[in-house]
């Protein structure tokens, strides 16, 4: 999987994150964390939560002229993200992850290696007649509810279903305990277009904190591509979900 990208393609991600490090003292992986919540919050239009962020940069005593000097750094390695992906077609962001030793030595993750997810996504594929039968009143329903981390799996099943109906409509559902694991996999679903749902919570309990709704966009329309799915309108939603 991630750890097989190319280093120099990991770095246009990686340098802007190391030098907001090195200028605010904050460790790799606050950043890093710093930089979903930032992502997220442009593509949901979350404006709340951006300035909490830029609030978190003034309380550490950093002017306005530095602060917008870090969110533009953060600008640059989300830029870095989208070429770094262009360039692979691959799970660039969980390559970061890896690369910032936020997994297993530190967090007790254990990202699926590529060979294995490619596999795992083919055994788990739908049939060819549910490909066939699906329709927009009656999409496909691929999930991965076990744990998805950065949803290296559902892009590998995106990627063989439109190989082999590219109409077909579908959507997909990623679920994982880890709060930055479910971010990195709505921002991999908005990079890849893939509609769909992210929640994040102990799927064994049936417990979410939070629900994201993906909804592919582009730039001529005003609707944001993410938004959260507020407590209330949870319920049927998991109930239609566990159904996967």
């Amino acid at each position: 999987m991630s750890s097989q990208i190319k280093s120099e393609i990991c770095e246009m991600v990686t340098n802007p994150l190391n030098e907001i490090s090195a200028k605010t003292g904050d460790s790799s992986y606050q950043v890093f964390s710093d930089f979903l919540d930032l992502t997220i919050s442009s593509f949901s239009g979350d404006e709340q939560q951006y300035s909490t962020r830029i609030e978190r940069y003034r309380t550490d005593g950093h002017d306005m002229a530095t602060v917008k000097n870090l969110l533009q750094l953060h600008a640059k390695a989300l830029s870095g993200l989208v070429v770094g992906l262009e360039q692979t077609n691959e799970d660039v962001l969980g390559a970061v992850y890896e690369h910032y030793s936020a997994t297993s030595d530190n967090f007790a993750q254990h990202f699926t290696p590529g060979s294995v997810s490619g596999t795992m996504a083919e055994i788990a594929f739908p049939d060819e007649d549910k490909i066939c039968d699906a329709s927009p009143d009656d999409p496909l329903l691929i999930g991965d509810l076990s744990g998805c981390g950065s949803g290296n799996l559902l892009l590998e099943s995106a990627d063989r279903l439109q190989n082999i109906r590219r109409d077909c409509p579908a959507i997909y559902v990623g679920w994982d305990i880890d709060p930055d694991c479910a971010k990195m996999c709505v921002i991999n679903f908005v990079l890849n277009g893939l509609p769909g749902y992210v929640l994040q919570g102990d799927t064994l309990r049936l417990q979410v904190n939070r629900c994201w709704k993906i909804e592919p966009t582009n730039l001529s329309q005003e609707k944001m591509p993410v938004s959260e799915i507020p407590d209330g309108d949870q319920k049927d939603i998991i109930n239609k979900l566990t159904t996967i």
